[in-house]
């Protein structure tokens, strides 16, 4: 038995402990089990009073960016939706659960996670968002009946209770204060943790090289004539017009599919470069930009040296559209972020690339890379959690907004169809 399914084990029997001892003060609602309180009110309200320009101003912001991030989130189940509808049925999407596990665990629509790390972002995660909604009720003279945590079978979870009735009855602009604000406080948190994350990384990592991807195409299987075997695992994949190449892993994850994502017969992933790039003819290579415009210099035919965090490869750049082409994009996954972000240097800093241990007597590797695992996985679900909260989906904080700014029946219908696009994106992976 190793420690993640010991650590899993202890947390259960520490909640079923702490369910007992509080069980005379518990409240059962449906599935979930309650514990309720009134002591922070007070606090809340005078934070509220301390600073009132601050505070309205946060949650203004926080309903401006409340509508980009639904924006957003409503182009990225899209996206996701039509490529797994031309048959690109990777998961983009999972839900997150703590598992008997000492590793990150993915799955098509499930990432199972270590307790402890799990424990920690769940903290992380609520307590900025259910304080934040409660901050906007104090801020807008509205009531706070109750907060308190809950319980969905094993799942933890926070909540501030609202006068409901008079929540109803306050203008719409107050309304979206705190719908908005749990989520614009998840990405304020998100955004801080990056921060960390950076400062962490240049104190106790240093940089190793520049991820990419190869560039790759869809492919329907019905369209390859042939099948050839190539050096270090490379197969080539012929059709009637191109050539593709792939490895035989990259095909058995995509037994089922119709069409296949294969790589295009470019330099890159003909001469199967891998490792992070660090440089190029020997400049130094420290971001995607730098390197696209480094190879923006050679012609097609040139000869290139490339040193990467696994050797030096001498590769021969390809005509394309008679420019110079190694056949290198950016790391596949971020490709809907750049269709919404111009600047890649953004997404650099918020999706680091590769970065190598110091040797440093103060932080041993182990805890280097525990620290590492733990702020990425963190900030990444603050990221994740706001958009899908976000979205126009009944009782999530978007849905709420939705039916402000609309009418019930609208809102109900709209959060129908979302309900079942964000389903069918988290097991689109096992039907198609």
């Amino acid at each position: 038995m190793d420690y993640g399914t010991i650590g899993f084990i202890i947390f259960i029997v520490a909640l079923v402990i702490l369910v007992y001892w509080k069980k005379k003060n518990l409240q059962i609602q449906g599935v979930f089990v309650m514990l309720k309180t009134k002591k922070l009110r007070t606090l809340i309200k005078r934070a509220v009073k301390k600073y009132p320009f601050f505070w309205k101003t946060y949650f203004t912001t926080g309903v401006i960016v409340g509508f980009l991030a639904m924006v957003f989130g409503i182009f990225f189940l899209l996206n996701n939706v039509i490529n797994l509808l031309q048959g690109f049925g990777a998961p983009t999407l999972s839900l997150v659960f703590p598992g008997p596990t000492s590793s990150f665990s993915a799955h098509p629509g499930v990432l199972l996670v270590p307790i402890w790390y799990w424990l920690i972002a769940i903290v992380v995660l609520i307590f900025p968002h259910e304080l934040s909604h409660g901050l906007a009720l104090a801020l807008n003279k509205l009531k706070i009946k109750s907060l308190g945590v809950f319980l969905l079978l094993f799942i933890p979870g926070a909540f501030v209770e609202p006068d409901e009735k008079q929540l109803k009855k306050v203008n719409k602009f107050k309304k979206l204060q705190v719908y908005a604000a749990g989520s614009f406080s998840n990405i304020v948190t998100g955004i801080i943790l990056v921060l960390i994350f950076h400062l962490f990384l240049f104190t106790a990592f240093s940089y190793e090289g520049v991820d990419y991807g190869y560039a790759r195409d869809m492919v329907n299987r019905s369209e390859i004539i042939e099948t050839n075997n190539l050096s270090e695992g490379l197969l080539e994949i012929k059709t009637s017009q191109d050539t593709y190449l792939a490895t035989k892993s990259i095909l058995d994850r995509q037994v089922n599919n119709t069409n296949l994502l294969l790589f295009d017969d470019w330099p890159a992933a003909r001469n199967n470069l891998s490792g992070s790039i660090k440089k190029i003819d020997n400049i130094e290579i420290t971001s995607f930009d730098k390197m696209t415009k480094v190879l923006s210099n050679y012609k097609p035919g040139d000869n290139i040296k490339i040193e990467t965090s696994k050797g030096i490869n001498n590769i021969t750049l390809a005509n394309r559209k008679g420019k110079a082409f190694l056949g290198i994009t950016y790391p596949q996954g971020y490709t809907y972020i750049l269709n919404m972000i111009p600047s890649e240097t953004v997404v650099d800093f918020v999706f680091p690339q590769s970065y190598k241990n110091y040797e440093l007597q103060a932080l041993p590797e182990s805890v280097g890379n525990f620290l590492y695992m733990l702020i990425f996985f963190i900030y990444n679900v603050c990221f994740g959690v706001a958009i899908i909260n976000i979205l126009p989906i009944k009782p999530l904080d978007g849905g709420l907004i939705t039916e402000t700014l609309t009418n019930k029946r609208f809102a109900n219908a709209i959060s129908l169809i979302f309900f079942a696009i964000l389903v069918f994106i988290i097991a689109g992976p096992y039907l198609l």
